[in-house]
């Protein structure tokens, strides 16, 4: 563990017991992932297991209400990902845990060829069209993460409107039902791909800031918090019950800073 990890841990364990003794109103913690190696299969089911037993487990895009007594969870992949349908859709089954998998639709069935976000996905592959089609449609809801994996705020209008609009039609195409969540490659965006976003008719899009969603927000986009199949159950526990909520509020604290130095 880095130091500045370390240091991160550190203060979300001091937020993470500031909540126990000050609880406040339930709220949603939205988890993503990206690969799951077959070297830690075990350990994303044991992850799995630990939400089933402590956590109310919602979708991504949930609405209704919340668990006032319990960490309210949703699990999402970024990238959909082979080794996600090969190691972790069994723990998924196993364990009853629905999930949100974000698929750039132009590479299936390829490697990446987009810059990636860790070294280990330069080994990974983009499931199938056949593959994303047999996914069980009662524990897996698709949705876009573009057609290209770029990113959203360097392109001209036009582009950054056909990648979120042809992603979404070749889904539907491909699935034959509604598709209308999306997820921002690298987290990148802004209020203009947020307003094209919506114009395109996405219902809900997610961001790479973890940030909890209150109950009965119906704001288009929500904030999640990066997971790992490495993380050791102590972090993984951490990251679950929304102990990383304060990483927004940190940067913006940062920017602020600079700005005025």
């Amino acid at each position: 563990m880095t130091l500045k990890t370390a240091l991160k841990t550190m203060i979300a364990t001091a937020w993470d017991a500031g909540g126990r003794l000050a609880p406040t109103r339930p709220k949603l913690t939205i988890l993503y992932y990206h690969a799951v190696p077959s070297a830690h299969a075990e350990a994303f089911a044991a992850q799995m297991q630990h939400l089933r037993k402590t956590a109310n487990i919602v979708s991504a895009d949930h609405t209704g209400p919340l668990d006032g007594s319990r960490p309210n969870v949703a699990v999402t992949f970024d990238d959909a990902f082979r080794t996600v349908r090969e190691n972790a859709l069994p723990a998924l089954a196993r364990h009853g845990v629905p999930a949100t998998i974000f698929v750039p639709t132009g590479w299936l069935g390829r490697p990446p060829g987009w810059a990636m976000e860790t070294s280990g996905d330069r080994e990974e592959v983009v499931m199938t069209a056949d593959e994303i089609r047999a996914l069980p449609r009662d524990l897996i809801t698709i949705g876009s993460h573009t057609v290209d994996h770029p990113r959203l705020t360097a392109l001209s209008e036009p582009a950054a409107a056909a990648q979120l609009k042809d992603s979404r039609s070749a889904l539907e195409a491909l699935l034959g039902r509604t598709v209308d969540t999306l997820a921002f490659p690298y987290g990148d965006h802004d209020g203009r791909i947020i307003e094209q976003a919506r114009a395109a008719g996405y219902r809900h899009v997610y961001t790479v800031a973890p940030q909890g969603v209150s109950e009965g927000d119906t704001a288009i986009s929500r904030g999640r918090t990066s997971a790992n199949p490495a993380d050791s159950m102590s972090l993984f526990a951490l990251k679950s019950r929304g102990a990383f909520d304060w990483m927004p509020m940190a940067s913006k604290l940062k920017r602020l800073i600079r700005g005025r130095s």
